[in-house]
């Protein structure tokens, strides 16, 4: 295995607006969360999530064990009071400080939820019934959904679309079943079926491309697949001679249409979201619409509910059997 070498951080830039979209972060070695910076020692801080029910769940059977939402919160208090009660030992046995500098770090029990879908590290969602002492399971609410790095945040979900999931996820932290699950993806997906081609692309910012255009011109690739929807656009345009349409300009946001096989070898196009009126030369594109339903809808069901192993295919309204036997 080859050696790994220490870096120096040579310096550390501002970037443009990311719209949500993901970032990489300086990280450090697993294991190892500790580190100085700047002769300070820190720590590389992440959520600590605790779960009492494999621990509790027989006595909870037997009837030994009270268990409902408020004993809950009493019990992760006491574990939070317990995790800070211990870092003044840790402190001083593991980087011999004295035990009363090693008490000034303090945590906090941040939420209590009655139910949660952890997809990955730091993408998940949580019906929330406490939030640092304070309920939010009140006026007949059964609480707050949290979300974090899901597709309901991320800006490249068109806003209808976001709306659909966070019910959606509301509801099914809320109990909701399978079965109802699967029937609300395929009216929600019979509805955006109506809608018209170029409105069932994917919102995007294009930056630098006046870049991208450069090396397209000189070397008839570009890499960025939006930003090559968003040359293709500004291609169109002068190629129709149109002088009325936007130009999508450097850092313009866009709307990413899929293109099915065509003369002209695009892939996809862009067109501004500014533009209110849309050329005919656009309109009469052989938009994918079967794509665009998938990626905007379809997958974006799948990465937010995948992990609960139910049959989201059902959901797919183009499956003849299902509808065979399913009546409205």
């Amino acid at each position: 295995m080859a050696e790994l070498k220490r870096q120096k951080v040579s310096k550390v830039e501002k970037v443009d607006n990311v719209d949500d979209q993901y970032v990489y972060d300086i990280s450090i070695a697993d294991g190892d969360p500790f580190f100085f910076a700047n002769k300070h020692l820190v720590h590389n801080t992440d959520s600590v999530y605790f779960s009492a029910w494999p621990i509790i769940k027989d006595a909870v059977a037997s009837g030994e064990v009270e268990w409902n939402t408020d004993k809950a919160i009493e019990f992760y208090d006491v574990v939070a009071d317990e995790v800070n009660d211990s870092f003044a030992e840790f402190m001083h046995y593991s980087f011999g400080v004295t035990r009363e500098n090693g008490a000034i770090i303090k945590a906090g029990r941040e939420i209590v939820a009655s139910r949660g879908i952890f997809i990955t590290k730091k993408r998940y969602a949580a019906l929330i019934v406490d939030v640092e002492g304070i309920r939010t399971d009140i006026n007949g609410k059964p609480g707050k959904i949290k979300v974090m790095g899901l597709e309901i945040k991320r800006s490249d979900t068109p806003a209808d679309v976001q709306d659909f999931l966070g019910k959606l996820i509301t509801d099914v932290l809320a109990g909701m079943s399978e079965t109802e699950t699967i029937a609300a993806i395929r009216t929600f997906k019979k509805q955006y079926a109506n809608k018209r081609p170029w409105e069932k692309g994917v919102p995007k910012r294009v930056n630098n491309l006046t870049n991208h255009t450069k090396k397209f011109k000189k070397t008839g690739k570009c890499g960025v697949g939006h930003a090559m929807a968003a040359i293709n656009w500004n291609r169109l345009r002068e190629m129709n001679g149109d002088k009325y349409s936007t130009e999508i300009p450097d850092g313009g946001k866009t709307i990413v249409c899929r293109l099915k096989p065509n003369s002209l070898g695009m892939v996809s196009v862009a067109y501004p979201i500014e533009q209110t009126r849309l050329p005919e030369w656009f309109t009469d594109l052989p938009f994918d619409e079967t794509l665009m339903e998938q990626i905007v809808v379809s997958k974006k069901v799948e990465n937010l509910l995948g992990e609960l192993n139910w049959n989201l295919k059902d959901a797919d309204t183009t499956n003849l059997a299902f509808d065979l036997f399913t009546f409205s």
